[in-house]
């Protein structure tokens, strides 16, 4: 990976809390301008494409309110960088309401970010005050060619009402563009959503759309499975002061 030799075999590396400052500043003023200020035009990340999205995710769902965290260091020197995301946005006069996650592995250079790395991200829209309680039985990662389950299953059994599901694999193009796909629906009687996939041959990732429809109104997930040719690394150990 780029920007790799930065860093020393096993030292867990966190980003400047200046950085991390900027960052959270950035994002909830939707200031593009400072936001591509931050990323280091040598490494792999491209601030144009990053730019466009947040303006997608604004005009979607905007104001935006932005929370920003470090996590616990990678073992392989990488910072663990914790995104969260809230907003509202209206489609054909109906409120829907936003909540996202993503982490990132993150290596840094004099204040910038240089490389980054999609750990996990999941976002959730519905409509209605809250949302249905649902559980994402998806991994966070897998191996290439790995069979796996996606599974979105009911905490709570709906005491009247019909509910209907689909589940789709959404694109790079349209994960992207945050499109709206199309997902065939179906009657649900088995308290959720079962299905049985299998990971690419080639590194990446896949992202997995659900749409659930309920008398009380609609709930869209999505969640991105990281796929590798090799185990994700694991967070880095504490020194032990003891």
């Amino acid at each position: 990976m780029a920007g790799a030799s930065l860093l020393q075999p096993g030292q867990a590396a966190r980003l400047e809390s200046q950085l991390v400052d900027r960052l959270h500043q950035a994002l909830n003023n939707n200031d593009t301008a400072g936001l591509t200020a931050l990323i280091d035009q040598e490494g792999t990340v491209d601030s144009q494409q990053l730019t466009a999205r947040l303006g997608r995710l604004t005009e979607k769902f905007g104001p935006l309110t932005w929370q920003v965290s470090q996590g616990q260091p990678l073992a392989d020197g990488r910072a663990r960088l914790e995104l969260s995301v809230r907003g509202m946005g209206e489609v054909a006069g109906v409120p829907y309401q936003l909540e996202a996650t993503q982490i990132l592995a993150v290596s840094s250079h004099q204040g910038q970010i240089l490389n980054q790395e999609v750990l996990k991200e999941e976002s959730w829209v519905y409509s209605g005050d809250q949302r249905l309680p649902v559980t994402l039985q998806i991994p966070d990662a897998v191996l290439t060619g790995q069979r796996y389950d996606v599974d979105v299953i009911l905490d709570e059994p709906l005491n009247s009402g019909l509910l209907a599901g689909g589940i789709l694999e959404v694109g790079p193009y349209e994960v992207e563009t945050m499109g709206a796909p199309t997902i065939q629906l179906t009657t649900l009687n088995a308290g959720g959503l079962f299905k049985r996939v299998q990971a690419p041959y080639t590194p990446g990732g896949q992202t997995w759309t659900v749409m659930l429809v309920h008398p009380n109104g609609t709930l869209i997930t999505s969640k991105r499975v990281q796929v590798s040719d090799m185990p994700p690394p694991p967070m880095a150990t504490p020194p032990n002061l003891h």
